[in-house]
């Protein structure tokens, strides 16, 4: 089970990293993070939860999910922010 929990760990970080890039192009949430951040967030917790894990492995899960929290914070404040800039296409004025 360790290492299917380790797996889970790294797509959860990789899936983060990802929706981080896509929300810096984008300039704000899309529907695809709006649904991949939370399952990357509770990804390998059935397993942390279901075999003794390490702390490390627990630590790493914590760490991705504070990452997603804060991706998902950065891409809704980009939102707001380009909503209210005056003279963007899409915002407005």
């Amino acid at each position: 089970m360790t290492p299917l929990i380790w797996i889970l760990i790294t797509i959860g970080a990789v899936t983060v990293i990802a929706c981080g890039v896509r929300v810096h192009r984008v300039g704000g949430p899309s529907r695809d993070v709006a649904i991949a951040l939370p399952v990357a967030a509770v990804l390998a917790l059935p397993g942390l939860l279901a075999d003794e894990a390490t702390a490390a492995a627990w630590g790493l899960w914590g760490a991705t999910t504070i990452a997603a929290a804060l991706t998902w914070a950065v891409a809704d404040t980009v939102r707001d922010i380009r909503r209210q800039t005056p003279g963007k296409p899409g915002t407005a004025s």
